[in-house]
């Protein structure tokens, strides 16, 4: 690439640099702040725009692996071409967190809060499935760079709340569990950039790197295997302690005990319909589990009936709608952008109403709608 090609390129990216970060920070605000969102799954959320030197090294390897003409790559184009010059890292504890986050990010995509520009790409460590007496098959792939992550190419959708310039610009979502970023932190810092700087590192350096992604791969199975043991121990104990007290209702409105087993099919039609019926419009999928999940935590989910005839009453919707006319100067529920979070702002509402008593949940309420207000501007 000649020396003016890269200084338009870079003048180019400049100018645009602030609006990557914005994106960033829109993104990152959203999943910390959408009520939906798997928080409990996520240790860490972080990002970083990629830097003007490694732009320009990506732009040159872009064309080399594509095999595109030198210079068809310009200030004009870069952006659609370099899809990841913002990186959001999404940082699980566990296995089983990947894929609650993959099921959220799904989610999101269906309501085209976000766009998915292709499938996600699985990047794994490669882990030797043959006992070492075994003849290896032929068409088994040996190769692996230990480097380990689930790549989303993305966009935001024309449902989300940000601004049409911000909707333009591509980025990529890197979901993985926090030892395969403890791998990639270590690895990029001792081996990775030693390489790229001209450091030529014995092979026995390059593999010791590898094997040392095996071990974390088998420390998160490990990892996985004792989080489900202790959380089978959990509600274990929670249904002998239940057995020491058989005159106690198995279902105790405004109960925090231990996560109880999902509804039957049955009701949960009959919620789905109730919720429906109640905010007189079809919930989304991701609504929907969040508010089956508020049910289950406050002890209701079994109790369709108590739910429509005690907690989502009309007079406490009405009062929530009150409420939020009054902060936030519009109707509740008839923003299509906006309705789903007035559902679960009047879920929150009714179910600590029970729980707090009116005067402390409607200061409640109030607070929290300025403070998302205040986030959204």
């Amino acid at each position: 690439m000649r020396k003016r090609e890269k200084e338009a390129i870079l003048i180019s990216f400049f100018k645009k640099r602030a609006k990557y970060e914005e994106l960033a920070e829109n993104v990152v605000n959203f999943i910390k702040n959408d009520p939906s969102s798997p928080k409990e799954s996520l240790h860490t959320i972080n990002y970083r725009v990629k830097e003007p030197a490694r732009l320009i090294e990506k732009i040159e390897e872009e064309s080399k692996q594509t095999g595109v003409e030198p210079g068809s790559i310009t200030k004009d184009n870069f952006q659609e071409r370099i899809g990841d010059i913002l990186g959001i890292r999404l940082i699980c504890l566990r296995l089983s967190d990947v894929e609650t986050v993959e099921a959220y990010l799904a989610l999101l995509s269906k309501e085209n809060i976000l766009k998915f520009l292709r499938k996600p790409i699985r990047k794994r460590a490669f882990v030797l499935p043959v006992n070492p007496d075994e003849t290896i098959p032929e068409d088994l792939e040996l190769r692996y760079s230990g480097y380990s992550s689930i790549h989303y190419q993305v966009m935001l959708g024309e449902n989300s709340d940000a601004d049409d310039v911000l909707k333009g610009l591509q980025m990529e979502f890197q979901l993985r569990t926090i030892l395969e970023e403890a791998w990639g932190e270590i690895d990029h810092k001792y081996r990775y950039l030693l390489t790229r700087s001209g450091v030529e590192l014995p092979e026995y350096i390059h593999a010791g790197f590898y094997n040392l992604s095996v071990y974390l791969q088998a420390a998160a199975l490990q990892a996985e295997h004792l989080c489900k043991q202790a959380e089978g121990y959990r509600v274990l104990s929670s249904r002998k302690s239940k057995e020491k007290k058989p005159s106690a209702p198995a279902v105790r409105p405004g109960s925090h005990g231990a996560a109880m087993d999902g509804p039957d099919p049955a009701t949960l039609s009959i919620l789905k319909a109730g919720l429906e019926k109640t905010f007189g419009f079809e919930l989304t999928d991701r609504t929907l589990i969040y508010v089956l999940e508020r049910l289950d935590k406050f002890g209701y989910i079994q109790q369709p009936q108590v739910i429509f005839e005690k907690i989502l009453t009309k007079g406490k919707l009405q009062e929530f709608r009150t409420i939020l006319r009054e902060v936030l100067h519009r109707e509740a529920f008839e923003d299509n952008t906006k309705r789903n979070v007035d559902v679960i702002n009047a879920v929150n509402f009714a179910l600590l109403d029970e729980i707090q008593g009116s005067r402390v949940t409607r200061e409640g309420l109030r607070s929290v709608l300025r403070w998302r207000e205040g986030r959204s501007r």
